[in-house]
């Protein structure tokens, strides 16, 4: 979708485009896809999800590591309390992770890891999850329902990179419906996605785009959007499901990066975990 903005930019395609999240907005933005706009709304927004005057937030989703409840009891283990205890010898061979080359969790969790331990310290935190059989998928789907072992997962790895809004999926759709979430939240080394909407630079319809943007801020299209999309409404005057409340845990402070520094070193940090990763 991004490509496709860029290279159309001079005769656009779309007049609105929504789902570039803060691990890609910083080459959107450089490329000056998007014209200012302020959404009618815009106040009820979190100013902690705000990034640039010509994108509007509309939700955000924090990429957790998720657990496996009844596994860590049988296995007589607590939870990792950090990042760095996922490199301990009780931990080993029970992590799953998603390449981040190739999966948008994947990208967020190694964005965290670089947020939590630095440049000077990162690179040795995934060689020893390395050495502690840390498990790379390709992307999500294949991480959780093939070797998470929670939930609706059929593996055997009992800790994943996934969403806080994984345990309250597994209660919905749960057959039977579990009282409880099977699986919890990490707090621990969470990063927070944040998806935005902006006009596209050139539309020719303005109004009609900016009545797209106003709508998606909205009360009632931020009210839609836990039980569809699986995140979290960024207008703070929503109100969430039941479930939302009731079974996962929203990181009190999760990490975050602006636009510019994860663009600035996206494409070298991947690079770097991939010649990590092949040692």
């Amino acid at each position: 979708m991004l490509n496709q903005a860029i290279l159309t930019k001079d005769n656009p395609i779309a007049d609105v485009i929504f789902g570039i999240d803060n691990t890609f907005l910083g080459r959107a933005l450089a490329e000056n896809i998007f014209q200012p706009y302020t959404a009618e709304g815009a106040d009820g927004i979190a100013d902690d999800l705000q990034a640039d005057e010509t994108v509007t937030p509309v939700d955000f989703g924090d990429v957790c590591l998720n657990y496996d409840k009844a596994a860590m009891a049988a296995l007589g283990l607590a939870p990792p309390e950090s990042l760095s205890d996922l490199t301990l010898p009780a931990y080993a061979g029970l992590l799953v992770v998603e390449d981040p080359g190739t999966s948008s969790p994947g990208l967020a969790f190694l964005l965290a890891t670089i947020d939590e331990f630095g440049e000077d310290g990162w690179e040795q935190f995934w060689a020893d999850l390395k050495a502690n059989d840390v498990l790379i998928s390709t992307d999500w789907e294949a991480a959780y329902y093939g070797e998470f072992s929670g939930g609706a997962g059929q593996g055997d790895r009992p800790i994943v990179v996934s969403y806080a809004s994984s345990p309250p999926a597994e209660v919905i759709f749960g057959d039977p419906r579990p009282a409880e979430a099977p699986t919890a939240v990490v707090e621990a080394g969470c990063f927070r996605q944040i998806e935005y909407a902006g006009i596209v630079t050139g539309t020719t319809i303005p109004d009609a785009a900016s009545q797209l943007i106003d709508f998606m801020v909205g009360i009632e299209f931020q009210e839609d959007i836990p039980l569809n999309m699986f995140v979290f409404p960024a207008n703070t005057n929503a109100a969430l499901p039941q479930e939302f409340v009731d079974f996962t845990t929203i990181p009190a402070a999760p990490a975050t990066m602006t636009a510019a520094a994860i663009d600035q070193g996206r494409e070298r940090w991947i690079r770097t975990w991939t010649e990590v990763m092949a040692r």
